[in-house]
């Protein structure tokens, strides 16, 4: 990381810190910005997590969560403490655009420095600060680099580990994954010997849901699966019928995109989620197929190569035909 030594003179001094992160945070936005938060708080910082959007209920056991600020339900407290932020803390993000509406109150406070941690492809140019690869497991695996540079005696405690870990295990699908690398298995063993209580994060993330929940994913998966050998690709959709029949809540369709790559001949699984003006697309893929490409191509979006998402401003039907259009000339089976 550049100018490593100009950011830990800066953190010398008790700071007023701003720790954000993308719109609906996964487990590891949720996990990165926590552990983040619980490590600047033992240093004396005033941190304070803001979310531009909800987030899961179901994170709720990560130390700190109750801390979080939903800015769309604290709009004047959040932009009171952005304006008196000494440094804002980007996480999980490659552009200001993904954490609207919390992007205006950052670019008017001039002043504050802003760091950026993330390992999504093309990041934009926005902070003075940045640790960034794309070759990181998870943004939970960079923050876990960053403290041990900035402040190489410390040893993280249960309250950090619990939140790393939690974001290398979602971000990797608890190892599974094509992000899972030799580093994140690495930490994950450090982190046991801090006190780190791998069945207790296990029980919460798949052991604490609702029965709505599980019924919406059997309704998900024996009525709204489309599968087309021919192309490679498995489809899910989720229509706003489901969403108020099921009574979705935010974080409920997390994890539902890789069920269609069980199947042998399916090399990328995609999932249709209707929103109010938009379709949100989420991607999955096996081995080298880049979903990154097809997303950033063809749906304003981007990610990785095997997890990327994007959106659509057509119909549930015009936006699958859309898809077999492309993936009929892709021929990536």
């Amino acid at each position: 990381m550049e100018q490593l030594a100009a950011l830990q003179e800066f953190l010398q001094t008790p700071r007023n810190i701003v720790i954000t992160t993308h719109q609906k945070p996964d487990g590891d936005a949720m996990g990165s910005s926590l552990a983040m938060f619980n490590y600047l708080q033992s240093k004396g910082h005033n941190a304070r997590v803001i979310s531009p959007t909800e987030f899961p209920a179901y994170f709720g056991y990560l130390p700190g969560c109750e801390e979080i600020w939903n800015y769309l339900d604290n709009p004047n407290l959040s932009q009171i403490a952005i304006a008196e932020a000494d440094l804002i803390i980007c996480l999980d993000f490659n552009d200001l655009s993904r954490i609207e509406p919390l992007d205006v109150a950052i670019k008017a406070n001039t002043a504050a420095k802003i760091l950026l941690i993330d390992h999504h492809l093309y990041p934009k140019e926005f902070a003075h600060w940045m640790l960034h690869s794309v070759k990181a497991s998870s943004t939970c695996e960079l923050v876990f680099e960053f403290i041990s540079m900035a402040d190489p005696e410390y040893v993280p405690t249960k309250e950090v580990a619990e939140c790393i870990y939690t974001g290398i295990l979602t971000d990797t699908g608890s190892f599974s994954n094509g992000a899972t690398n030799k580093r994140a298995l690495q930490i994950t063993a450090f982190l046991l010997d801090c006190g780190l209580d791998i069945i207790h994060v296990q029980e919460q993330l798949n052991q604490n849901g609702r029965e709505e929940k599980l019924r919406f994913i059997g309704n998900a998966l024996s009525r709204n699966m489309i599968i087309r050998e021919d192309l490679g690709i498995g489809i899910i959709i989720v229509d706003k019928k489901d969403a108020y029949r099921y009574n979705l809540q935010t974080g409920d369709t997390e994890g539902l995109v890789n069920f269609p790559l069980s199947i042998r001949n399916v090399k990328v699984a995609i999932l249709l989620k209707q929103e109010p003006r938009i379709i949100k697309l989420s991607f999955r893929s096996k081995g080298t197929i880049s979903v990154e490409k097809i997303c950033r191509e063809h749906f304003e979006g981007g990610g990785h190569r095997n997890a990327s998402g994007g959106k659509s401003f057509l119909t549930i039907d015009e936006t699958l035909e859309k898809i077999y259009a492309i993936f009929e000339k892709e021929k990536i089976v």
